[in-house]
């Protein structure tokens, strides 16, 4: 399963000020393992995302749409930070890379005219 469709789910969950434990007894399993489903740790059925979504009063789509989503980076972050924490951080992440690169292509250019020798 992914994190994005687990971090989706659990987004909802805190939006409706819902706990672990009450969605785990919608979706009729322990709050362990529902724990496990938001962390993209295991699998959740299509009818366990059902169930969630009609809980939720969202559509299924509003939870899937999260594997469609690109959050490459933001998935890579698990940690207990809002959302937005998530966010501010990969977004410095994206600003140093694209520095890194432009240092990176600086040197290769001045390689290339004989300015910097390794």
């Amino acid at each position: 399963m992914s994190y994005a469709l687990g971090m989706r789910i659990k987004e909802l969950r805190q939006e409706h000020k819902i706990s672990q434990e009450q969605m785990a007894n919608v979706l009729e399993t322990t709050r362990q393992r529902y724990s496990r489903i938001e962390n993209g740790q295991v699998d959740i059925s299509f009818m366990m995302i059902k169930k969630a979504a009609d809980y939720l009063g969202v559509s299924t789509s509003d939870i899937t749409s999260a594997e469609e989503e690109k959050k490459e980076l933001v998935t890579l972050f698990r940690e207990k930070d809002s959302g937005e924490d998530v966010i501010n951080s990969v977004e410095k992440i994206q600003e140093i890379l694209k520095v890194f690169h432009a240092h990176e292509k600086l040197y290769h250019q001045m390689k290339v005219r004989g300015g910097f020798e390794d």
